[in-house]
């Protein structure tokens, strides 16, 4: 995608995470890193691209990951609200790339659900 693509997407993808966050007692962090062209998910997306843009040439194209991660209470993060929160970020990054040409914006969505996360220590002193 383009930078612009990606502003716009990175934008809509920042609201439908504040407005799911929001009235929770989650924590929300978003990272936004180019994808390695040796990582096979940029080969898998690449193809979806050049499939539908025959004869294009992706040279001003880029690979992007937009990863999230909530910390919280179970009782916040049921599999219900991610699925909604899944399907908002879906309609976030299809809203924002509409105004692409006809060859779109190839994207995958992923939760992984991690238990083993060590809670951190709120009263030791940073130094």
């Amino acid at each position: 995608m383009t930078p612009e693509t990606l502003d716009r997407i990175v934008a809509s993808v920042r609201t439908v995470l504040d407005d799911h966050v929001h009235d929770r007692n989650v924590y929300a962090w978003r990272f936004t890193l180019p994808v390695d062209t040796s990582d096979p998910v940029h080969h898998h997306l690449e193809s979806q691209w050049r499939s539908s843009c025959p004869g294009v040439d992706p040279s001003a194209e880029s690979t992007y990951e937009i990863a999230l991660s909530l910390v919280g209470e179970s009782a916040e993060l049921t599999d219900a609200d991610i699925a909604d929160l899944e399907h908002g970020l879906a309609l976030a990054v299809y809203g924002a790339t509409q105004a692409q040409p006809t060859c779109g914006v190839p994207f995958t969505l992923r939760a992984h659900q991690r238990t083993d996360v060590v809670a951190p220590e709120l009263d030791r002193e940073l130094r």
